[in-house]
């Protein structure tokens, strides 16, 4: 394999005047690439003419417009050369030091002394050049992979464009089958340390990787410098991936070792530049970007629906879905059943943690939920209320406290209330004939009013009376909440749902 830079550099002015017809990225006057590189945290000097003038004379630097054109004009991706001279040149003194005037001659003298040469300037320089010749060479067919857009020239067509790059493509591509995938691996490399030393927040570089490139190309400063670095690095990548069938880093990796794993547990992927429709969500968590629902929380009527929303004022700004199911759980012929169903494969497409509420009491309704989980169809919680929803969470004694309070806001006496005869009360709809019988209001208990006001007793006394524990209905809440922490991936792969007492259980010590 041949790995020349004279060849490299022939090839470059060989296929400029084909490159120039299907470029993506338009060329620079050196005040825009002045303008352009300061603004990206490269310290290049000069308003309309300067360092890349004095760089040019000096054959550290080159310039791309075509041979008939009497303007000199730079590829953006000039920069990297740019940044690499600037960085030999830097004398790396603090600004500071000038306030110490007596000595700071002197010590301006020591400083030049180790300088790098010239000459090792210059062969650093090379390998920067060689390094952008390919990259700009690349740019035509990758770019608008990077950038999600392809920019062609009026009057061609898209068609006559993408014939164009087709045949550039065959030639390029030919020519990096004789560039030697290690050494252009080390370059590659560097290209990933240059950036990160320039701008080291990896996790951003990824954020930004996946925005889209109208908001990528305003990014400024160090971060946008190092940006731009990487898109050369990645053009370079994919060529050698086609070509080569290699696997090198991504370009959010510059020092340090990833555990086999942990960037698809983070990131949904092992390789989440390569995958960034799969990755695009992962980051978003990560950030706290998600602007979709993470948990639908499904309750099996309109008490427990309410006093969810009374307990969650605002459940939708949290992320959080809450379902009416209006008590059609069990019934499969039922659309609010079919609406269950539906959900909860929308919710493992959307990787959204699925909580349902329901009442034991009713043996259909266990049946659907065992058959829900074995389908693995649930991630997220089961809140299974025994025998229902009120005499889940609450004593008898609770229960008449609590619709006492409701029939005394509305001036109602209660003592017929408070010392009705109690016996064999032990179920929601027992409870409800004893109130209809007992309540000067007579009016049934459900819905709106006394869903809010069993919540708000559970708000205030999150423990039950009779045993001290935590009420089930609290406890489901409090995993909601907690639930907008924990990864998605983590709890499916780690955690299942026991088909007997719906309890989370760890898979691990469970085998």
């Amino acid at each position: 394999m041949e790995n020349n830079q004279k060849n490299l550099e022939i090839f470059f002015k060989e296929y400029l005047e084909k490159w120039s017809c299907i470029q993506q990225n338009p060329l620079m006057s050196e005040t825009k690439i002045i303008r352009f590189a300061r603004d990206r945290g490269i310290l290049v000097s000069g308003s309309i003419t300067g360092d890349p003038s004095n760089f040019l004379e000096r054959d550290w630097l080159s310039s791309d417009e075509l041979p008939a054109n009497k303007r000199t004009l730079f590829h953006p991706f000039r920069i990297y050369s740019l940044h690499i001279i600037v960085s030999m040149c830097d004398l790396h003194i603090s600004p500071s030091s000038s306030l110490n005037r007596d000595s700071y001659k002197n010590y301006l003298i020591k400083v030049s002394e180790f300088l790098p040469s010239l000459e090792f300037i210059t062969e650093k320089v090379r390998v920067a050049n060689e390094i952008t010749n390919l990259a700009i060479l690349l740019e035509p067919i990758y770019w608008p992979i990077i950038t999600s857009r392809t920019r062609y020239s009026s009057p061609m067509t898209y068609d006559e464009h993408k014939l164009k790059v087709e045949l550039y493509k065959e030639k390029i591509l030919v020519f990096v089958k004789n560039l030697d995938p290690n050494i252009w691996c080390e370059h590659h490399k560097n290209l990933r340390i240059t950036a990160a030393k320039l701008d080291g927040n990896t996790d951003l570089y990824l954020l930004l990787r996946s925005a889209p490139w109208e908001k990528r190309k305003q990014i400024t400063g160090q971060i946008g410098g190092a940006l731009w670095f990487r898109h050369i690095a990645e053009v370079i990548r994919r060529a050698f991936t086609d070509v080569h069938n290699v696997t090198w880093l991504e370009e959010d990796q510059a020092v340090g070792q990833w555990h086999i794993g942990t960037r698809e547990r983070i990131y949904g992927t092992e390789r989440p530049i390569d995958n960034i429709l799969i990755s695009r969500p992962h980051l978003a968590f990560e950030f706290g970007l998600y602007t979709g629902s993470t948990i639908r929380w499904y309750l099996e009527g309109e008490t427990e629906y309410y006093a969810a929303l009374f307990a969650l004022p605002k459940a939708a700004l949290g992320g959080i879905e809450v379902i009416n199911l209006k008590g059609a759980v069990g019934n499969e012929k039922a659309n609010i059943a079919l609406r269950l169903t539906d959900g909860l494969a929308q919710d493992k497409e959307l990787r959204r943690f699925s909580f349902i509420s329901f009442d034991n009491d009713v043996p259909a309704n266990t049946k659907a939920i065992r058959k829900q989980i074995e389908a693995g169809n649930v991630v997220g919680y089961i809140n299974c209320n025994q025998p229902d929803f009120e005499f889940g969470n609450f004593t008898l004694e609770e229960l008449v406290e609590i619709a006492a309070r409701i029939d005394e806001e509305q001036g109602a006496d209660t003592e017929k209330l408070r010392t009705g005869n109690q016996d064999k009360i032990d179920t929601g709809k027992k409870f409800e004939a004893y109130y209809c019988q007992y309540s000067n209001i007579g009016k049934a208990l459900k819905g709106e009013k006394w869903g809010r006001a069993l919540a708000n007793y559970a708000l205030d006394y999150p423990l039950r009376e009779d045993n001290n524990c935590k009420r089930p209905f609290i406890e489901t809440l409090d995993w909601v909440l907690s639930s907008r922490k924990v990864r998605y991936e983590y709890q499916r792969d780690n955690f299942y749902i026991d088909l007997h007492d719906f309890k989370n259980k760890n898979i691990i010590s469970n085998n």
